[in-house]
């Protein structure tokens, strides 16, 4: 795997653009392996299961709004992360590869 992409302006963009893929490939190997130890396979056997995912979508979703309104881009940062990791597990739930979002986005970036 090249540690450079073309970004399509005739640049380079570095290896951390596949970082999503790279975090999407953890889950989903979580998953499969249910560890014992990981709180990503806790999510994928958690009783309340999807609902669990779904919920924790909807808090990290908007403690990032109000770290947004307060202005605080740690914090907006800190969520933000929260909230995109918990968007993979709920993808991988339902068997949807982040490559489909990845697409989504490029086809939306024209």
């Amino acid at each position: 795997m090249s540690d450079e992409r073309d970004d399509g302006d005739g640049g380079e963009r570095d290896g951390e653009g596949e970082v999503l893929e790279d975090l999407f490939d953890v889950i989903e190997a979580r998953k499969e392996t249910l560890p014992e130890d990981s709180y990503t396979a806790s999510l994928f056997t958690h009783e309340k299961g999807e609902n669990r995912v779904l919920e924790k979508v909807g808090e990290e979703s908007t403690e990032f709004v109000l770290a947004a309104k307060d202005d605080d881009g740690t914090e907006m940062a800190e969520e933000g992360a929260d909230l995109v990791y918990h968007l993979l597990v709920a993808l991988s739930m339902h068997d949807v590869d982040v490559e489909e979002l990845l697409d989504v986005l490029r086809e939306r970036q024209g």
